[in-house]
């Protein structure tokens, strides 16, 4: 059985959600580590601390490209997180699980990101109790690799250390060692998660572990002698969401030599109402129209492919031999969702 697509939402509809849309502060919640695809929650294994000032003018972040080419390609290509397992386990398993579970939205902060921004997203969306859940869809595997995936990572080595006290070790460029920040907030009426990778922090969290001690570490190629960001309006965003204040970009020229670096404030600059504006009312009718279609008599959760565009928002039901491709492989799950999240829940509930 096919279902047909749903014209959801359209810039030129009246809104059904009040504007200007208000993200409420940023709370650090939880966070995970993630080392080498081992997940642990409420662990800054991976944890690293910003370096100031960091070592890194007129170094060439290319320096030890050739060698790590030769690598086996498991050890240079880049695993990102399309599912949204290890929040699901972050949820039940955190010590602060209670606060996390009060979210009636949850993604990833790069998912909240391509909303707001306008940018073609297509995503699996299920309810559970009233939580939209969304993850990205795509048929190609998220392990990427170029050049720019090992400058890149240099330059964030460069710049921060395990420990705030110690040097940056600058041949030790790790793609496998992640720590991400759970952060809640409201959004206009509604209680968010979004979890995300965090390059570092200052010193201070330590004392303090909030998203006021976050560092975003970005390079940008030298324009001549420009050091104008032109994506600076998703730099913005992606900070914004989690909270984190600046962002520390270091410039190189074509060789790959930094030649210069600056701290940016967030709030100097910050994203566009209007993009916040649209991600509301996406959010707000996605929701909506999940929560109003029940999981059937069995209790099988629905799942909908949801096709994000800049002016406006497609929705469709999978059909049951399309979720099974889905979720083929992988743990057990109903609709988009572990069944160990589902029965942790319950658990929870009983308890």
């Amino acid at each position: 059985m096919a279902f047909s697509k749903v014209r959801l939402i359209n810039v030129s509809d009246p809104p059904q959600c009040p504007l200007p849309a208000v993200l409420g502060p940023a709370k650090h919640s939880a966070c995970f580590s993630v080392c080498n695809e081992r997940l642990e929650v409420d662990s800054v294994a991976a944890l690293r601390y910003f370096v100031d000032p960091p070592p890194v003018l007129n170094v060439n972040l290319r320096d030890g490209l050739e060698g790590f080419l030769k690598l086996p390609f498991e050890d240079r290509v880049f695993k990102g997180a399309r599912r949204l397992d290890n929040v699901f386990a972050l949820c039940l398993d955190s010590k602060n699980s209670e606060e996390l579970l009060k979210a009636e939205v949850v993604t990833w902060r790069g998912i909240m990101t391509k909303i707001m921004m306008g940018e073609k997203l297509d995503l699996n969306v299920s309810c559970y109790r009233g939580v939209l859940y969304l993850e990205e869809h795509s048929n190609i595997p998220f392990h990427f690799y170029n050049d720019a995936t090992y400058t890149g990572h240099k330059f964030e080595t460069i710049c921060s250390a395990a420990d705030p006290h110690d040097e940056p070790q600058v041949d030790d460029v790790n793609l496998h060692t992640l720590w991400n920040a759970a952060i809640t907030r409201t959004f206009g009426s509604m209680n968010i998660l979004l979890a995300g990778e965090v390059d570092c922090v200052k010193t201070g969290y330590s004392e303090n572990p909030g998203p006021e001690n976050y560092v975003e570490l970005k390079t940008r190629k030298m324009d001549g002698e420009s050091f104008t960001i032109p994506n600076w309006p998703k730099w913005a965003m992606q900070s914004h969401l989690l909270g984190t204040p600046e962002i520390f970009v270091g410039f190189p020229d074509s060789t790959g030599v930094v030649r210069s670096c600056r701290t940016f404030a967030v709030a100097e600059n910050p994203p566009a109402q209007h993009r916040i504006d649209w991600g509301a009312r996406v959010i707000h009718s996605l929701r909506t129209y999940c929560a109003s279609c029940p999981e059937n008599a069995k209790g099988i959760l629905k799942v909908w492919r949801v096709e994000a565009r800049k002016k406006n928002v497609d929705i469709r039901e999978l059909h049951g031999k399309e979720i099974q491709k889905l979720n083929k492989g992988g743990v057990p799950r109903n609709g988009i969702i572990p069944i160990s999240f589902i029965e942790g829940l319950r658990r929870k509930g009983s308890e």
